[in-house]
């Protein structure tokens, strides 16, 4: 699979602060959010952005992430295992 497509991460709010789950291609991380969104849970989609710094930028959101930036720390390799 090409690596390179899978540039989406789904992060959920729990108990024990923000899990991440991907990286997933778009369709992927979309399914994901809706299973989440349709329990009334909190997540979002996040989308890496490339450029001078890469930057996890959120495009979809769900739940009360009470006053949460709009923009996903913790940068981690989109890189699908060889």
């Amino acid at each position: 699979m090409n690596g390179s497509r899978l540039r989406y991460r789904v992060e959920v709010f729990g108990d024990n602060g923000i899990e991440r789950y991907g990286p997933f291609n778009e369709q992927k991380a979309r399914e994901f959010f809706e299973v989440e969104e349709s329990l009334g849970g909190t997540a979002r989609i996040a989308r890496l952005e490339e450029g001078i710094r890469e930057t996890w930028k959120v495009i979809a959101e769900c739940g009360d992430w009470d006053g949460d930036g709009r923009e996903s720390y913790g940068v981690q390799s989109t890189k699908a295992p060889q």
